[in-house]
């Protein structure tokens, strides 16, 4: 092995913590220099109990949502031992009834290595903190054998490399979290949605904010804008978006505004976010013509409007994956799914996982913004009509 060949992948890991998707070109890249059937970069988020893939390379389709939770499983079995830092996590290798690692009759080997050919595995668990943990799993069927030294030895020289792309990429998911004011002031996922300019005039509204406004009894849709019944709740609510649109972007993380909309036909306050367009990671990216504020508001007496044939449709999801997409945006856990579909929750988490696939996101922020601002949304950039 030309050791010099390693020192090419380390580029392209710091590249992918600029562009997430090159992670799939450098795993492809560490099982071709490793000679590996196929390879994983896994993640795992321990507050969510979730598994998953980073980057994977040389699985079928219909095993891709499932390597995650496999290398999960394999990942206690690497002899590296760990701790916050990880710096000193390095490479090893078995096989089913090598060393007592793992048996031949045992069930992972048994469900998921055997049917698909796999026997030797390799790698090392390189991040392993209170919320999350991270590895690399390299592949190979019986034939191929182990791995020699200097095979391995690729692995090692990359492995600090590959904690330091990770935990820079955990830091400003991080920081951006931190400034996320809708998921730290909102219960529900899909929420309706208004943009407004620095005039308090709206320039868009999605279909749930519509449909909020159309069924509550303090809400008013006239002309393409929203009024309130209850004049002062009106002047305080117009005085606040004008007030967020001036804020300076430097300050808008702290900037948000909850008001409980208060009336006597309805059985709770209907609250409403204002928060500035470059607060958090739902709005920043978007580009609406003229809009400085976002105003967000959920009726918890009222499911959202997302059709399972919509989703289904769009995103080929299966109906049950996309009830659990729909069920997460009206505010329910992964037990309550669970509970309520006569599933187990490891099945109601697999689900999610290939929503997140199929969807192209990663996470549930993600999926807000998706549903918040997708097809659903019938997105435009002018003024409402």
């Amino acid at each position: 092995m030309d050791r010099r060949r390693s020192s090419h992948i380390v580029p392209e890991i710091y590249e992918a913590t600029i562009d997430p998707s090159h992670w799939d070109y450098v795993v492809t890249m560490i099982a071709k220099l490793t000679r590996s059937k196929s390879a994983c970069l896994y993640y795992k988020n321990k507050e969510m109990e979730i598994a998953s893939t980073i980057a994977q390379y040389g699985f079928s389709e219909d095993q891709r949502s499932v390597v995650g939770d496999r290398c999960d499983t394999i990942d206690h079995m690497f002899c590296a031992k760990v701790n916050g830092a990880s710096e000193d996590a390095t490479c090893t290798q078995f096989h089913p009834g090598s060393n007592g690692v793992m048996q031949t009759d045992s069930e992972l080997y048994l469900d998921w290595m055997k049917p698909n050919d796999i026997f030797h595995v390799g790698g090392a668990q390189f991040v392993d903190t209170e919320s999350h943990k991270a590895g690399i799993a390299i592949l190979r069927d019986e034939k191929s054998g182990v791995w020699s030294d200097g095979e391995l030895r690729v692995l090692n020289e990359i492995l600090p490399h590959l904690r330091r792309a990770l935990n820079i990429h955990s830091e400003f998911t991080h920081l951006r979290l931190k400034q996320d004011a809708l998921l730290q002031g909102m219960d529900r996922l899909v929420i309706g949605l208004i943009l407004y300019d620095h005039q308090a005039q709206p320039v868009y509204i999605n279909p749930t904010a519509k449909a909020i406004i159309k069924q509550h009894p303090a809400l008013q849709l006239q002309d393409g804008d929203l009024f309130l019944t209850n004049p002062e709740d009106e002047k305080h609510l117009r005085k606040t978006i004008v007030d967020t649109a001036a804020i300076d972007p430097d300050d808008s993380w702290k900037q948000s505004v909850a008001i409980g909309i208060i009336h006597p036909d309805a059985p709770a306050p209907l609250p409403l976010l204002v928060t500035p367009m470059h607060a958090h990671l739902i709005t920043s990216d978007l580009d609406y013509e003229g809009a400085k504020v976002a105003v967000f508001l959920s009726d918890p007496n009222q499911q959202q409007p997302i059709s399972i044939d919509s989703l289904v449709s769009v995103y080929s999801l299966t109906p049950s994956e996309a009830q659990v997409a729909i069920s997460l945006a009206n505010g329910h856990s992964i037990e309550e799914i669970a509970k309520s579909s006569c599933h187990s929750a490891h099945t109601i988490r697999s689900q999610l996982k290939s929503v997140f696939r199929k969807t192209g996101v990663s996470r549930q922020s993600e999926l807000i913004k998706l549903l918040l601002t997708g097809p659903f949304a019938h997105r435009r950039r002018s003024a409402v009509e």
